[in-house]
């Protein structure tokens, strides 16, 4: 299976829908930009893209870039401005994890729970 570039889609689109080709590629440039953000901004433990799927946060992935992170933090010398901007996002992304840890434990225990009440229905 031989991947193809969104380019090869644009026309064939923008003729079927008889619209120009920039405003496909505008729509089609906003809506995955939209899931970029999504996705590294760990808006949630799973992003669902319609017509696409679902990515989900890996569970065994978290830990280590938490201490990835808090490694950069402590290596880091906020002595110049521009050291003071990367501390802050090292800190900004540390704390998307720790939610994002947090998050995914709390659903864990619902679901744990959810399984524990259905079981004993039976």
């Amino acid at each position: 299976m031989l991947p193809k570039s969104s380019k090869q889609f644009l026309k064939p689109t923008a003729e079927e829908l008889g619209h120009e080709i920039q405003v496909i590629n505008d729509v089609t440039g906003f809506f995955y930009t939209e899931v970029r953000k999504a996705l590294t901004e760990m808006r949630g433990p799973i992003v669902h893209v319609p017509n696409l799927g679902s990515f989900k946060a890996k569970p065994g992935e978290l830990p280590k870039l938490k201490v990835k992170y808090e490694k950069h933090l402590t290596v880091l010398q906020p002595e110049t401005f521009n050291q003071m901007a990367t501390k802050k996002d090292v800190e900004n992304r540390l704390e998307k994890v720790n939610n994002l840890i947090s998050l995914m434990k709390s659903e864990k225990e619902r679901r744990a729970e959810f399984n524990k009440l259905k079981n004993k229905t039976k």
